[in-house]
């Protein structure tokens, strides 16, 4: 079995859990209106949220020169941190609650702290129970928060599966998974946007990888309105985020080994997006070609989708692809690289740029 490289086994013991009689002095409850949260979470259970799918996230904004976070998981998960705006660790969490100490030594005076989930809703939920400041501390409202919103419907190349490593031959693991290196996470960041996700790998619009032809019983449309992967209930209230855009990347799976019934495909596609313009009758819908496949089959269908919805819809759905991978490394069983994650970000971002009217965000 081949190691991980030594940058990533540094990261993973970067932080280490405070203990009781070290835990900061002033405690922020999960329940807290100043806290922002994005992503699908069930805050069902008072005193804890449970973050499911990539990129969930809570975050804060306060005065003081240290911030702790509790959070606990069943299986081994990862959390990536953004202290004023800048990612600095990503922690691994398992077992039961702990307190991490993500910032210290800050400068007096306001901060912000992200939280966000690295691994995919089928490693299991993160268990978010509050944040812990210094002394004299105090959380205060979230600066500039974003207007926009887009929602990425996906699988493995959403959820970011391998791409933290540079070789096609190792397998799946949580430590080598991180959403911020998506495609996604780049271009909302790019666009100044908020997100919400709801992807996991292997999963297909009909059939998941290496599934029946004729469709998985847990495919997309079947999960796609809980809040965790694993869960049937609770249901997630579409309610609590409406988007602009919804982003589709699908295809990949069903295309897998055998391919799928195209015929039952397009029906199945057809039938997602309807509900989605059904769900978010304001919002534009984008059909992705992914890195991963970009055969004549699934374009041709793609296309077949967005005309047919278009006539009930007109100019809802559109079609773009990103540019296939290959030429700069590749992740975990062939994925998608970070260096592929940054050109697909920046296509994604160019491409909403100019169909939303939105502005990109300046480099620094």
């Amino acid at each position: 079995m081949k190691s991980l490289p030594a940058l990533v086994l540094a990261v993973l013991s970067a932080t280490l859990p405070l203990s009781a009689e070290t835990a900061l002095p002033v405690s922020i409850a999960p329940a807290d209106p100043l806290l922002v949260y994005s992503g699908r979470r069930d805050d069902t259970k008072p005193g804890e949220v449970r973050l499911g799918y990539s990129g969930a996230r809570v975050r804060v904004a306060f005065e003081g020169t240290a911030l702790g976070v509790k959070l606990e998981s069943a299986k081994p998960n990862f959390v990536n941190v953004f202290v004023d705006g800048k990612r600095t660790e990503k922690i691994r969490i398992e077992g039961p609650e702990k307190s991490y100490e993500v910032a210290t030594g800050l400068a007096p005076g306001a901060h912000t702290v992200e939280i966000v989930k690295a691994t995919e809703g089928m490693v299991g939920p993160v268990i978010f129970r509050g944040f812990e400041l210094s002394e004299g501390a105090k959380a205060v409202a979230w600066p500039n928060p974003e207007t926009r919103k887009i929602e990425f419907v996906g699988d493995s190349i959403t959820c970011g599966y391998g791409i933290e490593v540079n070789d096609p031959k190792l397998h799946f693991s949580p430590d080598t998974e991180n959403f911020s290196d998506t495609y996604a996470s780049l271009a909302a960041k790019a666009l100044q946007a908020d997100y919400l996700v709801v992807a996991r790998s292997g999963i297909g619009m009909l059939r998941n990888y290496n599934g029946p032809v004729d469709g998985s019983p847990d495919n997309m449309p079947a999960i796609y309105g809980r809040v965790l992967f694993h869960e049937a209930q609770p249901a997630w209230d579409f309610k609590r985020f409406v988007p602009d855009v919804v982003c589709i990347n699908l295809g990949t799976n069903d295309f897998s080994t055998k391919g799928p019934n195209l015929e039952k495909y397009a029906s199945n596609y057809i039938t997602f997006v309807s509900l989605l313009i059904g769900r978010y009758p304001d919002a534009r819908v984008v059909l992705l070609m992914g890195p991963m496949y970009n055969g004549e089959p699934l374009r041709n269908i793609l296309n077949q989708v967005a005309e047919t919805v278009n006539k009930d819809h007109p100019g809802k759905v559109s079609v773009f692809e990103l540019s296939k991978q290959g030429g700069h490394g590749l992740g975990a069983d062939y994925h998608p690289s970070q260096a592929q994650g940054k050109i697909n970000g920046a296509e994604l971002a160019g491409y909403l740029s100019k169909l939303m009217g939105w502005s990109l965000a300046e480099e620094k």
